[in-house]
């Protein structure tokens, strides 16, 4: 496992490369200035221009401000923004919402997600299975930002159980935009889950279970559901960079001040560095847990070799 684990961090090295260097090349050498709009409707003055390029390496050529940009990352320095903050700083003050709003939505995607598979699992056919089946497909054709005003509307303002923003991102604060977060995935989660189980449950070792007199419950607990886990593990694994990346239109919505809200803040102010640390820090996040979903392959079926 040793090697496997470091082979694997081996690997990541050219994949954080190629990111950076595709998100570097879109942010600076698309059509448009960092400049524009920073001097209001006016031009901004030739001194403040030479200023401004001068500090942020904007008169050098693009490929040689990546690669001064790829040695100040390596050494765990995302650079300075246009407005002199550290990207560092300021990731680092908003990391720990993110990452509790994404945590929160995993634990709903985990108990809702996968109860409401194992519930249609079991009860192939029936009304359960058909009232899941339709609640799953409504989820998945509602948008991230219907489901999040509806929300908001229902849960926060009428019922008056849960804020209606997330300003301070205490827990309280962050269930409801976890939930939010997390419906299109527990929608996915229950699908996959119902899907996987149902084609164990028809598997040889389970019907040689039964014959053995294994009650139901052992029959799905111990046998069929730990091994249709395996394909719902990895599509959660996969699914937490994008709750961290698509944290932007939740925290948008409920005015969490995390990862999400300032990518969005740097996008709509041109402030490319900002754009590319936090992306490379989404990337970076996005690999190890990978890494650990690969790991877990091995807990829930011992016969998976990881060397």
């Amino acid at each position: 496992m040793g090697k496997y684990i470091v082979r694997r961090l081996l690997q990541m090295i050219p994949v954080l490369l190629g990111t950076t260097f595709i998100i570097y090349m879109m942010v600076f050498v698309l059509p448009g200035s960092p400049l524009d709009g920073k001097c209001g409707e006016r031009p901004c003055p030739d001194a403040f221009v030479k200023k401004f390029e001068e500090e942020f390496n904007l008169d050098k050529p693009v490929l040689l401000r990546y690669l001064l940009y790829l040695g100040n990352l390596f050494r765990g320095n995302l650079g300075t923004n246009f407005y002199g903050n550290s990207v560092l700083d300021e990731l680092r003050q908003r990391f720990p919402t993110t990452l509790e709003l994404a945590l929160i939505a995993v634990f709903f995607i985990i108990v809702v997600g996968i109860g409401l598979g194992v519930i249609a699992g079991i009860r192939k056919g029936r009304f359960a299975d058909h009232l899941i089946t339709v609640t799953t497909l409504i989820l998945i054709s509602m948008p991230v930002f219907v489901i999040g005003g509806l929300a908001q509307m229902v849960f926060g303002l009428k019922l008056g159980w849960f804020p209606v923003t997330a300003t301070d991102g205490t827990f309280n604060q962050l269930l409801l935009p976890g939930m939010v977060l997390a419906s299109l995935y527990i929608a996915y989660v229950a699908r996959l889950t119902r899907t996987s189980l149902i084609e164990n449950l028809r598997a040889d070792y389970v019907r040689t279970a039964k014959a053995k007199g294994l009650t139901r419950g052992r029959q799905v607990g111990l046998h069929a559901l730990r091994n249709s886990m395996i394909p719902v593990v990895t599509y959660i694994g996969l699914s937490f960079g994008g709750l961290m990346g698509g944290a932007i239109v939740t925290e948008r919505i409920f005015n969490i001040n995390g990862i999400g809200f300032f990518l969005y803040r740097s996008i709509t102010q041109r402030d490319g560095v900002s754009v590319v640390g936090t992306i490379a820090l989404i990337v970076i996040v996005y690999l190890f847990v990978n890494l650990l979903v690969d790991l877990l392959y091995g807990v829930l079926d011992p016969r998976i070799s990881l060397d």
